[in-house]
């Protein structure tokens, strides 16, 4: 503890971290394997080595799997990695992260299909996990929050 610690209803508040505060490891690692397959998935669009057909990428914002491959790590990857830090060291704002995960990762599924038209197993699959990353995350709120 340092100076600047506080202690406060039974609990030490170090920054905004509380000492005593429940990590949520599974949380956390469903979060860094989001990141991973989202770093994953782009790199695969950039290199080329993963390729969705001359029909799909035509239909992808200028017609760019490297564009893709950039807001894929914005949207998704960056995203993950930050809730799973803050779940993993038991940080207050891990239940706000998870809803803000949940739902940039819901609308990546939803602007997807938009612009590819073509459904594949994964996106039922990760609407379905940013749907639970918004019900674990408003559980995490605390009493009274909206």
């Amino acid at each position: 503890m340092t100076a600047g610690d506080v202690r406060s209803g039974g609990r030490w508040h170090v920054g905004r971290r509380v000492l005593g505060h429940r990590r949520y490891p599974g949380l956390a690692a469903l979060a860094l394997v989001n990141a991973v397959a989202a770093v994953g998935g782009s790199w695969g669009l950039a290199s080329g080595e993963l390729r969705l057909g001359a029909q799909v990428e035509a239909r992808l914002p200028w017609g760019s799997t490297t564009a893709g491959a950039a807001a894929l790590v914005l949207v998704v990857a960056v995203p993950n990695l930050a809730l799973a830090v803050l779940a993993w060291r038991g940080d207050r704002r891990t239940g706000a992260g998870a809803v803000t995960a949940g739902l940039l990762l819901v609308a990546w599924i939803l602007v997807e299909l938009a612009f590819i038209r073509e459904l594949s197993f994964f996106h039922p699959l990760y609407v379905g996990v940013g749907l639970a990353m918004i019900w674990l995350g408003r559980r995490m709120a605390p009493p009274g929050a909206p």
